[in-house]
């Protein structure tokens, strides 16, 4: 049986053991969650975990992940890996 590659898969860093190469700050202009535009006031942040980049707001929380060497601080989450990581 064949499958068909998917391009659009993104590897679940949480699975690979390795983080997540960071988006470009330079192409980010909105939140990737709502989409509100980045600003002097609404900085960009970016997500440990997946390394995408979303405004103050949707990444408010901060974990602990220790499968990307993150053992002894918590960092900064965006909200959909806040969810999956305290599962």
């Amino acid at each position: 049986m064949e499958f068909e590659e998917d391009s659009s898969f993104k590897p679940d860093a949480t699975f690979t053991n390795t983080r997540p190469k960071w988006a470009d700050d330079s192409t980010a202009t909105n939140c990737k969650r709502c989409r509100v535009g980045f600003s002097l006031l609404n900085r960009r942040h970016h997500c440990r975990r997946c390394g995408l980049v979303f405004c103050q707001k949707c990444s408010s929380n901060a974990v602990k992940i220790p499968q990307l060497n993150y053992n002894f601080v918590p960092v900064r989450v965006c909200d959909d890996c806040h969810r999956i990581v305290t599962l």
